[in-house]
């Protein structure tokens, strides 16, 4: 059963999980495990394997989905609870069942059992932004006046802000989005947001803060 994969893994976090204030927990204490990650049977017809993909998604309240695609284009669903420690990783934590497995994983590849499952970006988000619109008392009192987001489909981001005085801070790491939440993880920190993406028009609010911002694609 595909299900038994899931064999030996283990994880490796960067040091980016902690608050935007030193000291804090993360929002998620694993963040690098969320999101949805897939793999493709590239050679169906060369190999004994019975399955075309494999999609999982594992989300922030601690639930996964588990899809496999058959030869028959059939789909097999396997979801439930998991939980998750620094080396352990247990699906089905709810089921009479539950696979306790070991795993590894980076910012954008899942490691089970010796196969490699990578992140998908599940909307076009990739690209540069440049700010049109900038408001919210939070935002406006630090005196920024342009802000620049890069968003590489690798999930590695760069964001710039510039000062009305000439200042300038960047920022770099890894992001992550579920739902309608983009996450920023840099070091000793941690940033939210609210999105929607509509065409070419970015739209962040804050979490937590008072921002509004309109981004524009730049490329």
């Amino acid at each position: 059963m595909l299900r038994m994969w899931f064999i030996f893994v283990c994880i490796t976090l960067l040091p980016f999980l902690s608050q935007a204030k030193e000291g804090q927990e993360a929002s998620f204490e694993y963040p690098f495990l969320l999101g949805e990650w897939y793999i493709v049977n590239s050679e169906p017809d060369a190999n004994q394997d019975d399955f075309l993909a494999i999609r999982m998604r594992f989300n922030s309240q601690y639930y996964f989905t588990l899809d496999i695609q058959k030869r028959d284009y059939s789909v097999e669903r396997w979801e439930g609870e998991y939980h998750a420690n620094d080396d352990t990783l247990m699906l089905g934590s709810n089921s009479q069942a539950p696979q306790v497995y070991a795993y590894k994983t980076t910012h954008n590849r899942l490691n089970l059992n010796g196969i490699i499952f990578k992140k998908n970006l599940s909307k076009p988000l990739a690209g540069l932004w440049s700010s049109r619109v900038l408001s919210g008392d939070d935002l406006l009192a630090s005196k920024v006046k342009k802000v620049d987001l890069v968003l590489q489909p690798d999930f590695i981001f760069m964001f710039r802000t510039s000062g009305i005085e000439g200042q300038e801070s960047v920022r770099h790491g890894i992001y992550y989005i579920e739902d309608d939440h983009l996450v920023l993880l840099y070091e000793n920190g941690e940033t939210q947001s609210n999105y929607n993406l509509q065409d070419d028009t970015l739209t962040l609010s804050g979490s937590g803060i008072d921002m509004y911002a309109e981004l524009t694609r730049v490329r």
